[in-house]
């Protein structure tokens, strides 16, 4: 088959291939980069003052003294 086809048929189909193997190698880089985009966390770390109201209900509740919560509360007001 090949045989029958002129140099710039030859020319035209390896360009094609080409172009074609250059879109799917570009698409596939978009969807790896989206999905790393997308499996970040928003935050590293806790908001601090959310942490001291956890901190306040647990107290609260009676599941931590009164020392632990001023030791951490403290702890988490450095970080602001």
């Amino acid at each position: 088959m090949l045989n029958n086809l002129a140099g710039w048929h030859v020319l035209i189909i390896l360009g094609v291939l080409v172009l074609i193997t250059v879109v799917v190698a570009a698409i596939i880089l978009v969807v790896i980069r989206l999905a790393r985009r997308n499996a970040r966390p928003v935050s590293s770390s806790p908001n601090p003052v959310d942490q001291i109201q956890k901190l306040a209900q647990l107290r609260d509740q009676g599941l931590l003294t009164e020392t632990e919560y001023e030791a951490k509360r403290v702890e988490l007001l450095g970080r602001i």
